[in-house]
């Protein structure tokens, strides 16, 4: 008898569950996508600020390309 009580119950209130069920579709996703684009964003910070440690002088052809990505992370970090 309490097993169609509790049948009877969970029908009443179908509703509020696909309410319930629609957003955690919607809200669990999105904070997933956030929290992924900070962590990036954060990853991009860090491979930054370890550049920026960096000197110099004097430049070679190794270094310029070490200098050219820390211009680009410079602009990546800029967007966001």
């Amino acid at each position: 008898m309490q097993f169609i009580k509790f049948i009877h119950w969970l029908n009443d209130y179908a509703g509020l569950f696909s309410l319930l069920a629609v957003l955690a579709a919607i809200i669990v996703p999105y904070r997933i996508y956030r929290k992924q684009r900070n962590d990036e964003y954060q990853s991009l910070k860090d491979e930054f600020d370890s550049i920026v440690e960096i000197t110099r002088f004097p430049m070679s052809h190794s270094e310029r390309e070490l200098y050219t990505r820390k211009s680009v992370l410079e602009k990546r970090l800029k967007r966001h």
